[in-house]
Protein backbone atom coordinates (compact mmCIF):
# COMPACT_ATOMS: atom_id res chain seq x y z
CA UNK A 1 0.00 0.00 0.00
CA UNK A 2 1.19 3.48 -0.82
CA UNK A 3 2.18 5.55 2.21
CA UNK A 4 1.86 9.33 2.03
CA UNK A 5 3.17 12.21 4.05
CA UNK A 6 0.52 14.94 4.14
CA UNK A 7 1.58 18.43 5.26
CA UNK A 8 -1.10 20.99 6.12
CA UNK A 9 -0.20 24.64 6.66
CA UNK A 10 -2.66 26.71 8.70
CA UNK A 11 -3.72 30.05 7.24
CA UNK A 12 -1.37 32.76 8.59
CA UNK A 13 -2.21 36.43 9.16
CA UNK A 14 -0.71 37.32 5.75
CA UNK A 15 -1.42 34.36 3.44
CA UNK A 16 -0.26 36.24 0.32
CA UNK A 17 3.33 36.35 1.60
CA UNK A 18 3.28 32.62 2.32
CA UNK A 19 1.69 31.91 -1.05
CA UNK A 20 4.40 33.86 -2.88
CA UNK A 21 7.13 31.87 -1.14
CA UNK A 22 6.12 28.29 -0.50
CA UNK A 23 5.52 26.60 -3.84
CA UNK A 24 8.60 28.04 -5.54
CA UNK A 25 10.90 27.54 -2.56
CA UNK A 26 9.78 24.09 -1.43
CA UNK A 27 9.04 22.13 -4.61
CA UNK A 28 12.71 21.86 -5.65
CA UNK A 29 13.45 20.40 -2.20
CA UNK A 30 10.51 18.00 -2.54
CA UNK A 31 11.62 16.89 -6.00
CA UNK A 32 15.06 15.93 -4.71
CA UNK A 33 13.75 13.43 -2.11
CA UNK A 34 14.76 9.87 -3.07
CA UNK A 35 12.06 7.25 -3.50
CA UNK A 36 9.31 9.82 -4.05
CA UNK A 37 6.64 8.40 -6.39
CA UNK A 38 4.61 11.57 -6.75
CA UNK A 39 4.01 14.90 -5.05
CA UNK A 40 0.99 17.18 -5.14
CA UNK A 41 0.92 20.74 -3.81
CA UNK A 42 -2.53 22.25 -3.32
CA UNK A 43 -3.91 25.65 -2.38
CA UNK A 44 -6.96 25.48 -0.10
CA UNK A 45 -10.05 27.38 -1.16
CA UNK A 46 -11.50 27.54 2.35
CA UNK A 47 -11.14 26.12 5.83
CA UNK A 48 -8.41 26.45 8.45
CA UNK A 49 -5.55 25.51 6.09
CA UNK A 50 -4.12 27.51 3.21
CA UNK A 51 -1.78 24.91 1.72
CA UNK A 52 -1.44 21.15 1.52
CA UNK A 53 1.36 18.98 0.20
CA UNK A 54 1.09 15.25 -0.34
CA UNK A 55 4.28 13.21 -0.83
CA UNK A 56 3.68 9.64 -2.01
CA UNK A 57 5.94 6.64 -1.42
CA UNK A 58 5.70 2.92 -2.16
CA UNK A 59 5.38 2.05 1.54
CA UNK A 60 6.26 3.17 5.05
CA UNK A 61 9.83 1.87 4.72
CA UNK A 62 10.42 3.99 1.60
CA UNK A 63 8.99 7.05 3.34
CA UNK A 64 11.22 6.48 6.37
CA UNK A 65 14.32 6.03 4.23
CA UNK A 66 13.47 9.14 2.23
CA UNK A 67 12.97 11.34 5.29
CA UNK A 68 16.27 10.22 6.84
CA UNK A 69 18.24 10.84 3.63
CA UNK A 70 20.21 14.08 3.24
CA UNK A 71 17.50 15.44 0.93
CA UNK A 72 14.69 14.45 3.29
CA UNK A 73 16.53 15.97 6.24
CA UNK A 74 16.92 19.23 4.29
CA UNK A 75 13.20 19.24 3.46
CA UNK A 76 12.23 18.62 7.08
CA UNK A 77 14.62 21.33 8.28
CA UNK A 78 13.05 23.81 5.85
CA UNK A 79 9.57 23.00 7.19
CA UNK A 80 10.21 25.31 10.14
CA UNK A 81 11.00 28.29 7.92
CA UNK A 82 7.38 29.06 6.87
CA UNK A 83 6.29 28.71 10.49
CA UNK A 84 8.93 31.14 11.73
CA UNK A 85 8.68 33.56 8.81
CA UNK A 86 4.92 33.71 8.24
CA UNK A 87 3.43 32.56 11.55
CA UNK A 88 1.74 29.51 10.08
CA UNK A 89 1.34 26.21 11.88
CA UNK A 90 2.30 22.94 10.22
CA UNK A 91 0.37 19.73 10.84
CA UNK A 92 1.76 16.49 9.39
CA UNK A 93 -0.06 13.21 8.87
CA UNK A 94 1.30 9.88 7.68
CA UNK A 95 -1.46 8.00 5.87
CA UNK A 96 -1.79 4.68 4.11
CA UNK A 97 -3.87 4.73 0.95
CA UNK A 98 -6.68 2.21 0.92
CA UNK A 99 -8.43 0.93 -2.17
CA UNK A 100 -12.18 0.47 -2.17
CA UNK A 101 -13.88 -2.60 -3.55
Amino acid sequence: MTTDLVALWATPDDPERLEADCPSARMPLVGSVPGLKNAIASKALDGPYCRMAELMFDDAGALGAAMTSDEGTALLADSGRPQETYGTKLDVLIVEEQQSG
